[in-house]
């Protein structure tokens, strides 16, 4: 046997299948094996791809013991000549396999194998080509000038960047989304070490690849699609932790002496460093980037209610019972307008923010013009305040969507869309659009002939059209086109801002993800989610925290009606953290709209994990509560099961 593939899988079922179909058409001409390691996934993977693929050797781990442990357990059973790691969250090229297998006969000194990998937007991701970590490599990451000076040899040693990532060379160490090894070479590593969970162990292993006596290559004229970021959020907390612990498990290994003492110093300095950011920006892209604005507001407020004193007003204060509690009431007011104008849905607008502030603005001067003249304050303050709020608020979108804090790729909620297909494979994306209920993004089909008809272009146009039709999402269907010439359409159009997303032939899911630092995109054919609508999801939350802070402000009164009510004022205190809500799945399904662990299942029971209802009908009930989502049920449940808020601890 030529080949053997490993592939490691954790809730990506979707992105896993278009691999798969993507690994069987590379795999034509082969004599190949695949095993998938399904490390305890709860997405129901291999209850759904086990039918479609019959010849994959299928692994159902019961608990997930890490990437390295999963790999080693398929490397075990392995025939092949050949073994490849391969990332779930990867498509390859019809000819990839056979070329690299070329390349090792090429190169006798060839130990391990690695390519040149694009991500879900078109672009070369740097850890295609890596050399091993160093204290002044991690010191110039570390600082930001890796970032600053891409190119150079010095400040980004680690990703080698001052090499052409068209060219072939050796390198230091590969990416494990994509590694391909001799078998002895494999066997004679052992495979990963599985002191490493997550990260760090392709760096071990090239690592050891070339204490064995062998080289790494980078073959940077091959290349695949990486996604990224599907098996766990890069950028999170845990994705630092991880990594970071990752990097210093490597050098604790295979240093030694005051170079290792430093090298840890700096990682755990740099694990400081990137948890406070990470910190702040988890902040910011959750309910804290409310709590950020209402300080914003405030203390634009403020400043301007004292510069109204002490410059127009020659020191003399504001008179009436009033005057303490307008900036609190203005902020508040502000709030509310900025929730209801959809600033938290879109972080990319950050003009709502102007929105906001008008609303705000107008909403209390119709109040102060309501009020007996002993209560009322300053005109003046509040139309400048609310001015200076909005384009502080503003300001700072700007700043974090700079910083990448947030998002400002999501463009217009209006996706116009085409789809690069044949007519018998456009209808297959046409059904599955009109089940999600967004069939009207779709401007028309995209034809590989000029001549074709019922098209609205041809192939040999769409750079065009792009920029033309205002198409912001190419769908790109595998069939007409091979998997080869959508990754080079890809490469040509990855600078026009739009997004790609990928449809396998037979398949039953359109893939696609534009950010690294975050989950994909999927569209499958169990249809549209009304709990995915951002109206639902700001409606819901605000239930929750209506709900939470009710409940905290009359808590004496709650140990009348709720069973364990301390550990229901605990949850409380956990829904405004914005860590639970109130009602939410039953079990955990990668396919459904992401939302907080729920206190009550939407049946109305207890989130302890203990049912007497079979686990299908859970699992049918939570995509039923998700399709119909209705802020009204959630209350409903709420006070129908009132007694049992207490019932998560």
């Amino acid at each position: 046997m030529q080949l053997s593939i490993i592939i490691v899988n954790y809730n990506v079922k979707y992105f896993l299948e278009q691999c798969l179909y993507s690994v069987q058409k590379a795999s034509i001409g082969i004599d190949a094996e695949v095993f998938v390691v399904d490390n305890a996934s709860q997405d129901a993977s291999v209850e759904y791809l086990q039918p479609i693929f019959p010849r994959v050797k299928f692994i159902a781990s019961k608990t997930n013991d890490g990437f390295a442990k999963a790999n080693n357990r398929a490397l075990e059973k392995c025939k092949g000549e050949y073994i490849l790691f391969l990332n779930p969250d990867t498509i390859v090229p019809e000819d990839c396999f056979a070329n690299c297998i070329a390349f090792f006969k090429e190169h006798n000194d060839c130990g391990a194998l690695g390519v040149q990998m694009i991500d879900g937007s078109g672009k070369f991701l740097p850890e295609s080509k890596r050399s091993f970590p160093s204290l002044s490599a991690a010191f110039y990451k570390l600082i930001g000038l890796s970032l600053i000076f891409p190119n150079s040899r010095k400040f980004n040693k680690y990703a080698l960047g001052n090499m052409s990532k068209d060219d072939d060379y050796e390198i230091d160490v590969l990416a494990g989304a994509f590694m391909m090894l001799k078998k002895d070479v494999a066997h004679k590593t052992k495979g990963f070490d599985e002191t490493y969970f997550m990260y760090g162990e392709d760096i071990d292993l090239s690592f050891r690849v070339q204490e064995a006596g062998y080289k790494n290559y980078y073959y940077g004229k091959q290349k695949i699609i990486h996604f990224k970021g599907e098996s766990t959020k890069r950028g999170s907390l845990n994705y630092v932790r991880m990594f970071y612990n990752a990097m210093s498990i490597f050098v604790r290994k295979h240093y030694s002496g005051s170079k290792a003492t430093i090298f840890s110093t700096t990682i755990n300095i740099a694990i400081v460093f990137r948890a406070i950011v990470s910190l702040l920006q988890a902040i910011v892209s959750k309910s804290g980037l409310l709590i950020l604005d209402a300080l914003v507001v405030f203390f634009s407020m403020y400043f301007t209610k004292e510069f109204w004193i002490h410059i127009l007003r020659d020191g003399k204060p504001f008179d009436g019972p009033f005057t303490q509690y307008s900036i609190p009431i203005f902020t508040i007011v502000f709030i509310i307008g900025a929730l209801l104008s959809g600033i938290y849905d879109n972080l990319y607008k950050p003009l709502k923010a102007l929105v906001a502030s008008a609303a705000s603005v107008v909403v209390l001067l119709a109040f102060y013009s309501l009020l007996p003249e002993t209560y009322r304050f300053s005109r003046g303050v509040i139309l400048g305040g609310g001015i200076i709020s909005g384009l502080m608020v503003t300001l700072m979108r700007w700043i974090f969507i700079k910083l990448r804090w947030i998002k400002d790729d999501e463009a217009d909620a209006f996706k116009q869309a085409v789809v690069v297909a044949s007519q018998a494979e456009y209808v297959q994306v046409l059904q599955l659009m009109q089940k999600a209920d967004i069939e009207e993004r779709l401007l028309g089909r995209i034809g590989m002939k000029t001549s074709e008809e019922n098209t609205v272009g041809s192939a040999y146009q769409l750079k065009d059209l792009v920029k033309k039709a205002n198409v912001k999402e190419i769908i790109f269907c595998e069939g007409v086109l091979s998997f080869s010439e959508i990754i080079e359409q890809m490469i040509i159009l990855q600078k026009e801002k739009v997004s790609f997303r990928f449809h396998c032939k037979k398949s039953h899911s359109i893939v696609g993800s534009d950010s690294k630092t975050s989950t994909g995109e999927t569209l499958t054919g169990e249809g549209h989610f009304a709990l995915s609508n951002p109206y639902q999801q700001r409606m819901k939350r605000m239930l929750d925290m209506w709900i939470a802070i009710l409940m905290l402000a009359t808590f004496p009164i709650q140990f009348l009606f709720i069973d364990k009510a301390g550990v229901a004022l605990k949850n409380a205190w956990l829904i405004i953290l914005g860590k639970r809500t109130w009602i939410g799945y039953s079990s955990f399904q990668n396919t459904l709209p992401l939302i907080a662990p729920a206190i009550l299942t939407c049946n109305g029971y207890p989130n302890n994990g203990k049912f007497s209802i079979n686990n299908t009908v859970l699992k049918k009930t939570d995509i039923l509560y998700a399709r119909e989502y209705d802020w009204m049920q959630d209350l409903k449940i709420i006070f129908g099961n009132y007694r049992n808020l207490g019932g998560r601890d």
